[in-house]
């Protein structure tokens, strides 16, 4: 009987760190996939991704995908069904005979908020610093040991 791969959060984070460290095509002309898990609305990211000529999308996580954006909430808590869904289907991917999923890049929800901003930076493009400032937005706030959803307000509520 062949070795199985069993994804562990240890061997999610290495996965993940040895994928981004090494990583330096960019995303133009790319197939992005999200996780399930994001807090904030991730449509913010999807522009971002289309500004730099990526082509971003939350469904068909098929061969076609070369990157994959993972959630902070898959990374930081491992004991929730986000985690174990994605950790089963990840599993179930890898053990195929012949699977091209082996070849797939990882990085973290946190990489791709540090990427895009150091591009916006180095490039002087307004428009990525916007996205990731309303995607940052968009996520509950945590007030104490509550999290809280942010209020829009103006001068002349």
């Amino acid at each position: 009987m062949a070795a199985k791969i069993k994804i562990t959060p240890e061997g999610l984070s290495l996965m993940t760190a040895v994928s981004y460290a090494g990583y330096t095509a960019g995303f133009y002309g790319k197939e992005v996939y999200f996780t399930d898990g994001f807090a904030g609305d991730t449509q913010f990211l999807f522009q971002a991704l289309g500004n730099m000529g990526a082509y971003a999308r939350r469904s068909n996580f098929d061969k076609e995908v070369q990157i994959v954006v993972i959630s902070d909430k898959i990374m930081t808590e491992p004991f929730t069904s986000v985690y174990s869904d994605f950790a089963a289907q990840l599993e179930e991917m890898f053990n195929q005979p012949n699977t091209p999923y082996l070849r797939l890049t990882y990085i973290t929800e946190e990489n791709l908020l540090t990427y895009i901003l150091n591009r916006a930076k180095n490039s002087d493009d307004d428009d990525l610093k916007e996205f990731v400032k309303k995607y940052k937005e968009s996520k509950p706030r945590k007030v104490g040991s509550k999290k809280i959803a942010h209020e829009k307000t103006t001068l002349f509520d």
